[in-house]
């Protein structure tokens, strides 16, 4: 069986954005289709980890992550179930990546 294509997204505004919702529409496209989606959130982008459309993707197989010091900055719970972490995974999901979308404004 061939490899799970990767599509790799970052998301970089709040859910008052309409990005939010894009990256949540791109993100279950990929997933129907069978292909490995990972989501990497920073800048005002964390202050969507409350957002109960992103626990159904990681549900659903998705893998998302935000920068630790943005929450920090940001005061978001480290109760919630996404994957704290740095620039360093950012760059991991690039270089895995079979492609990249960068949602920010």
């Amino acid at each position: 069986m061939a490899e799970k294509r990767k599509l790799s997204l970052m998301l970089t505004t709040s859910f008052e954005n309409q990005n939010t919702t894009t990256v949540v529409r791109l993100a279950e496209a990929a997933l129907r289709q069978g292909h490995a989606v990972e989501i990497f959130m920073m800048c005002d982008g964390v202050l969507n980890s409350y957002d109960p459309r992103l626990t159904d993707l990681m549900e659903k197989g998705a893998r998302i992550a935000q920068c630790e010091h943005n929450a920090e900055e940001r005061h978001i719970s480290r109760e919630i179930p996404i994957e704290q972490g740095s620039q360093y995974i950012f760059s991991t999901m690039l270089d895995e990546a079979d492609r990249f979308v960068c949602l920010n404004n």
